[in-house]
């Protein structure tokens, strides 16, 4: 983290927080309003009268570019990635064999900009195909973190994990070269934990290039990677995490109940040749298929969190011959701090999670509890107001038979606070 980044303390979910701005109620709007010159104004308004030249229009937005100061210098955001590697594989539809299924990519971290964007730090988890040797394209499956967790525990040695430190390098943001009223976003990512086909010791480092858009008050930016023949198609979600954070003494914040906070994930199963993918594949005849989870959690002083997701897995369809089709639209689940590597929670919002489905083995309703042991590692970053909400990252998956292994999927969850915290609500799951 940079010396002039906001500080963060840091537990899963939800935290307990001063205001997010030091200013009076209004004085975020008269900043914004004050940052541009009466010159500027005067030119947006007369864009806003006038389009007869679509010429001049561009002039006038290259204007405010140049002119304006970045309003998300100075602030750090929580980063989410989706997106794919360029596909070489022509879309000749299922009578070809091959529809030219694309090989998706997500991220999930943290990025830091210091006053006036001298500096960048952040530190991401990031996945390209998982663990496949081979790809669309010839592209091979990439897998990346700051470092490496479950190690003691992991049938391959560990799985991608935050540690809270500063991994970027070589962050700049500037106009040149962006079209008008964006900004050009660069950094390399650097990985103590470097793609499961070459081992959890190795190590790398990525660059990113993304043309960015700022948005009202900046509390969000939006972009996408700048197009390169050796770089994937990405989109770019950064949502502004609250610059005041008090550290609390308990495990998940304040006493006695920490709120709801609702769930929606997605995910695209990796290509046969990624060992775990092929798996999981061969339980719907080798299928790699799209898959989506509705749900809650319950945040709770004690150190006890749980609740419930619905999946969607490609519609449960099987190739036939099939095992019988799978039924997970009502799984219970419970999550700690991965417990094997404390702190687990850190200063810049980011937090490394372990999941485990507690439904009955026998439940019709939850296929996977008959798995024993089964669960999920995510990787989170908390954002928005008071930092309820956060992004997160399917790391790895677990059993009693196959510990803490690579998720064969690339997967991402957004949290949306749902009951705030210190309120009452029903639960959708019940902690004894």
């Amino acid at each position: 983290m940079t010396e002039e980044a906001a500080p963060l303390i840091k537990h899963p979910f939800f935290f307990v927080l001063k205001r997010s701005r030091k200013e009076p109620p209004l004085d975020w709007l008269i900043e914004i309003l004050t940052a541009r010159t009466p010159s500027v104004l005067i030119a947006a308004a007369m864009s806003i009268l006038s389009f007869s030249s679509a010429g001049w229009c561009q002039t006038i937005s290259a204007t405010v570019s140049a002119t304006a100061p970045r309003g998300f210098c100075g602030h750090n955001y929580a980063m989410l990635m989706t997106g794919a590697e360029p596909n070489l594989t022509p879309a000749l539809g299922s009578a070809a064999g091959f529809p030219g299924a694309l090989t998706a990519v997500v991220g999930v971290g943290v990025i830091q900009f210091s006053r006036g964007c001298k500096s960048i730090s952040g530190e991401l988890i990031y996945n390209d195909g998982d663990i496949q040797f081979t790809g669309n394209g010839g592209t091979a499956g990439l897998t990346g973190g700051p470092a490496a967790c479950y190690s003691s525990v992991s049938l391959v040695g560990g799985l991608p994990c935050f540690d809270g430190g500063n991994h970027f390098t070589n962050g700049s943001v500037t106009s040149g070269g962006a079209p008008p009223g964006m900004a050009l976003l660069q950094f390399t990512a650097n990985f103590n934990f470097f793609d499961f086909g070459l081992g959890p010791t190795s190590t790398g480092s990525m660059p990113f290039a993304f043309t960015i858009h700022e948005t009202a008050g900046d509390f969000t930016l939006v972009g996408n990677t700048v197009p390169s023949p050796t770089a994937p198609v990405l989109t770019l979600t950064l949502q502004e995490q609250d610059p005041e954070v008090n550290p609390v003494p308990t495990t998940f914040g304040r006493p006695p109940y920490l709120g709801n906070s609702a769930i929606i994930c997605n995910g695209y199963g990796a290509n046969n040749d990624d060992v775990v993918a092929s798996i999981l594949n061969s339980m719907s005849g080798g299928v790699a298929g799209y898959g989506t989870a509705v749900g809650s959690v319950q945040i709770f002083s004690s150190g006890q969190a749980g609740g419930l997701l619905s999946f969607n897995t490609n519609d449960n369809l099987q190739v036939s011959p099939a095992p019988p089709f799978p039924n997970n639209t009502a799984c219970d689940f419970t999550e700690m701090l991965d417990p094997y590597d404390p702190p687990a929670a850190f200063a810049d919002g980011t937090s490394n999670i372990s999941n485990s489905i507690s439904s009955p083995s026998t439940d019709p309703t939850c296929t996977n509890a008959a798995t024993m042991g089964a669960g999920f590692t995510t990787n989170q970053v908390a954002w928005g107001p008071d930092d309820s909400n956060s992004f997160a990252i399917v790391s790895g998956l677990t059993a009693t038979v196959f510990q803490f292994v690579p998720p064969g999927e690339m997967s991402t969850c957004t949290h949306f606070a749902n009951t705030p915290a210190g309120s009452v609500s029903i639960a959708p799951f019940l902690l004894s």
